[in-house]
């Protein structure tokens, strides 16, 4: 197995909320709008690697089960895994072992307050290439305050890869898949949504306020994309599982993601910023 660090501060539960709906998020994965979304970010992510023009050591913040840390390693990045999940984890340890990248993806159990008081960096170093930090703002209770411990783990030059659900696609999935425009109204203004894989509520977060907080911990947003722009809005699930139907679907999501006008209304807006 790879160098694995477990962290557990005082009284650290084995077990963490998010692993209850483990099973679910697997379900979720297996989907192809699920697949379709990592396979997307994929494409993102080693843009931003190559990019940085060297071998990067990266740093997933929340970075569960290793779907977007995984396509990372297998291109020989240096990856760390920090979640505070033990089910999450084991499933990311399972999947470098299969894949046979444990000697470039290892796992620490900790989560933002630990980054924040030196845990990972303790354990690894600091000054990251890349920091990512995906479907997790929405769970924490201030962005600026999360995006402020991601730029204290990135090094001056480095990239920060954050990425949530866009309130937009909330009201426009209850509209046109859902046929519930009163629920749809009801959503416009609400402060948040319940995660259906994790049954938590999240924190709807607007792209702006994300980048403002960037902007305020001196990151430079280089790169903006629109992460599912249609499949959410296409009501026939069944041919989503043709494999040409979704394969010409991705090449037009891979189309659309960089469009303004797209982006808007993805179902997550996902931003790359350079800390200055």
């Amino acid at each position: 197995m790879s160098d694995q660090v477990r962290q557990r501060g005082s009284g650290r539960p084995e077990r963490n909320p998010f692993d209850d709906g483990v099973q679910g998020w697997l379900r979720w994965r297996e989907t192809p709008w699920g697949g379709l979304r990592y396979r997307l970010v994929e494409h993102t992510l080693a843009m931003a690697a190559e990019r940085l023009g060297r071998r990067c050591r990266v740093l997933d913040v929340g970075g569960g089960d290793g779907g977007d840390g995984l396509p990372l390693a297998a291109r020989g990045h240096e990856v760390t895994v920090l979640d505070n999940s033990p089910a999450l984890l084991a499933l990311a340890e399972e999947r470098a072992a299969a894949e046979g990248l444990e000697h470039v993806l290892r796992t620490v159990r900790a989560d933002l307050d630990d980054l924040a008081t030196g845990v990972p960096a303790a354990e690894f170093g600091a000054d990251y290439d890349m920091v990512l930090c995906h479907n997790v703002v929405q769970y924490t209770p201030d962005t600026a305050d999360t995006v402020g411990v991601l730029a204290r783990a990135v090094r001056k030059g480095g990239t920060i890869s954050l990425l949530a659900p866009n309130p937009a696609m909330d009201v426009l999935a209850a509209a046109v898949r859902g046929g519930d425009p009163a629920g749809a109204l009801a959503l416009l203004d609400a402060d948040a949504v319940r995660s259906q894989a994790f049954g938590r509520d999240m924190r709807r977060i607007e792209r702006q306020e994300a980048e403002a907080a960037l902007g305020e911990h001196g990151c430079v947003v280089t790169h903006r994309f629109g992460v599912r722009c249609v499949i959410d809005l296409m009501p026939d699930d069944e041919r989503k599982h043709d494999e040409r139907f979704l394969a010409e679907l991705q090449r037009l999501e891979l189309a659309l993601r960089d469009q303004e006008a797209f982006q808007r209304t993805a179902r997550f807006w996902h931003v790359l910023a350079a800390r200055g």
